[in-house]
C-alpha cells in the first residue's frame, strides 16, 4: 500500500489482483500521475458549489474515464476531495 497519500501506488491494484497487464498500464501511467492528479483537482475546485463527477470531466476533457477516475479516487483517499451526492449516476466531487 502506501505511506503517504499522494504517494505513487496503483489505486486498483487490489480490483486487477495484481495481473500483469494492468500492472505495465500503472508502469506506463505513473510518470503522468502527478500532473494529471494536479489537473483533477484543480477542475473540482473550479467547479465550485456545483462540483463535479468524472463523467463530466473526461466529457469536458475528451478523454475515457479510465484515464482519470484512479486521479479522483487517490485525491479522495487523501482528503482532498469529498463526495458531495449524486448526479446522473456519478458521485460528485467537491
Amino acid at each position: 500500500m502506501n505511506n503517504h497519500p499522494l504517494e505513487l501506488w496503483d489505486i486498483c491494484e487490489a480490483r486487477h489482483r495484481s495481473n500483469p497487464e494492468s500492472r505495465a498500464a500503472f508502469d506506463r501511467a505513473a510518470p503522468n500521475i502527478p500532473h494529471q492528479r494536479a489537473k483533477v483537482l484543480e477542475a473540482v475546485k473550479n467547479s465550485g458549489d456545483r462540483g463535479l463527477t468524472c463523467r463530466e470531466l473526461c466529457s469536458a476533457w475528451g478523454c475515457m474515464m479510465n484515464q482519470v477516475s484512479g486521479r479522483f479516487s487517490e485525491l479522495k483517499a487523501a482528503g482532498l476531495i469529498s463526495k458531495k451526492g449524486v448526479r446522473d449516476g456519478c458521485a460528485v466531487y467537491q
